[in-house]
């Protein structure tokens, strides 16, 4: 295997966005390190879903190893769990992209988890999603100051927040999937389903228009207009994840965030100074993801309500 930072090297030089099939051998190392990396971590979201088949109970994170491998070509990674020899994933679609010969017992048991992100491209492409590279977001994950005892990786939220959801509409209303870590094969790879996209490239494409005519003109927003579209960003990611594709508390608030946006209740070109990040964000996507739409209806336009008091409040102007 390379070095980590020859690969580095080698990556910092591809294009901001790139499907990993224009350059499967060298993309699947590297989602391979990422996902082999945060294994057993804090930042694994591979081991949330991780159950013994024997008795049912979750598998310790603490349990789990991982290690890089090679097979005919392919760069891969083995995930195993000390003492455990019957893996229970509790994730639609997980078990599709396992590699059969290397995962299963011949009763049909899981014994470990071995996956090959060449081959997952393929199987994504099959349902029409392009699985792609992101360098802004590799280099602030697998290449980012990881740490496997910290729950971030090296960053501002403020240096990334508005390119994050301006980028994320593109990649969503192109059929596109960033694949990088656990996050991304548990949450978003596993289980994708071709006849979900329709509504999702729509509703990338309104979020896409809607941030180029809120920023337009500007190529360093206030960070007091990048709470609503980070917030609406992060919904949209949530409701291309599988398990979310009918969550009809995300898509309510999506819609309100949206017409938030649109009628300026914070100005895209604000100058304002934001001191504090308002609390009612959190609050919000919280709801959201709830899944409880009849407390969705009836609380969301109140929270939204505050979350814009709290973005006036928590803020002064710049003198001019």
């Amino acid at each position: 295997m390379a070095k980590k930072e020859e690969l580095r090297q080698e990556f910092i030089r591809t294009p901001e966005v790139v499907p990993l099939s224009s350059n499967h051998k060298f993309f699947s190392l590297l989602v391979a390190l990422g996902i082999q990396q945060e294994i057993g971590t804090i930042h694994d979201e591979f081991s949330v879903f991780l159950f013994d088949g024997k008795t049912g109970q979750k598998i310790p994170r603490e349990r789990l190893r991982s290690e890089l491998i090679e097979y005919r070509g392919y760069t891969g990674v083995r995930i195993w769990a000390e003492g455990f020899d019957d893996l229970d994933l509790r994730v639609r679609g997980l078990r599709t992209l396992l590699h059969p010969e290397f995962s299963f017992a011949e009763d049909g048991r899981i014994f470990q988890c071995v996956f090959f992100p060449e081959i997952i491209t393929k199987i994504a492409a099959l349902e029409g999603v392009e699985l792609v590279s992101v360098r802004p977001w590799g280099i602030n994950t697998v290449f980012g100051g990881f740490d496997p005892k910290k729950s971030y990786y090296q960053g501002s939220m403020w240096e990334f927040i508005n390119l994050d959801a301006i980028r994320y509409s593109r990649l969503l209303e192109q059929k596109r999937i960033v694949f990088w870590g656990t996050h991304d094969l548990v949450s978003h790879v596993a289980g994708v389903k071709r006849s979900a996209w329709p509504e999702l490239t729509a509703r990338g494409k309104a979020a896409r228009l809607l941030f180029e005519d809120y920023f337009a003109g500007l190529s360093q927003p206030a960070a007091i207009a990048l709470v609503l579209p980070y917030a609406l960003g992060m919904l949209l990611d949530d409701l291309a994840q599988p398990m979310n594709y009918e969550s009809q508390s995300r898509r309510y608030v999506v819609d309100l965030l949206m017409e938030t946006i649109r009628t300026r209740r914070i100005e895209g070109h604000s100058n304002a100074y934001l001191l504090k990040y308002p609390p009612s964000v959190e609050k919000l996507i919280f709801l959201a993801r709830s899944d409880d739409l009849a407390k969705a209806h009836a609380e969301a336009k109140g929270l939204l309500h505050d979350l814009v008091a709290e973005l006036h409040s928590f803020s002064i102007l710049r003198a001019s």
